[in-house]
């Protein structure tokens, strides 16, 4: 008889269990972090970065085909997108001969500005709206392309924008203050133009 009990006893706790993780426990998502991490490459950072411009886009993007084509196998996306182009100067490029002291007198040769680093702001790049044909599943590399589309338009933006401009004259007031501030009185600061590629 003891023995049905505790047979009883234990089915009841495991179907308890059983439906409190099936039914009642929430389900969630699983991210675990905890895995090593490996540092493949430290570098030294030599740049300077003296510009950057927060910048957003709308993006359309879709297939192509007739009207009829895009009513039964269509896909267009509206992309909009928030990103950030960082410019400054690479300093590795630097050598003792661009740099001259006579006493109190420093010519400074600097390299042209560059952008330095274009990236998109996920927190706040979203899809507005997606519209598919009838029979389309969607394409599944469209978000992913006018991701990239935009990233590129974004640069090109800032570049139209005069940021290797604001990037030179920014370097050249940060450069002129630095040599000032260790005693220098006569200061040349010379900068080519840069050109956005």
């Amino acid at each position: 008889m003891l023995t049905l009990v505790i047979c009883a006893l234990i089915g009841i706790s495991s179907l308890t269990y059983f439906a409190y993780n099936t039914f009642i426990k929430e389900k969630g998502i699983y991210v675990n972090t905890s895995g090593t991490a490996v540092i493949k490459e430290i570098q030294k950072l030599q740049r300077l970065e003296t510009s950057a411009y927060t910048i957003e886009k709308i993006i359309d993007a879709g297939t192509t085909g007739n009207k009829f084509q895009q009513l039964l196998y269509g896909d267009k996306i509206l992309l909009i997108a928030n990103g950030q182009v960082i410019a400054g100067f690479d300093f590795s490029r630097v050598g003792d001969k661009d740099i001259t002291v006579e006493g109190q007198r420093i010519v400074a040769n600097l390299p042209a500005p560059m952008i330095l680093f274009t990236r998109l702001d996920n927190s706040k790049t979203r899809v507005y709206d997606r519209s598919t044909g009838i029979f389309s599943k969607g394409e599944k590399d469209l978000e992913a392309e006018a991701r990239a589309q935009a990233e590129i338009s974004i640069r090109t933006a800032a570049c139209e924008g005069g940021i290797l401009d604001a990037a030179e004259e920014n370097g050249r007031k940060q450069m002129t203050a630095l040599f000032a501030s260790l005693g220098f009185q006569d200061i040349t600061i010379n900068i080519p133009k840069g050109q956005c590629q």
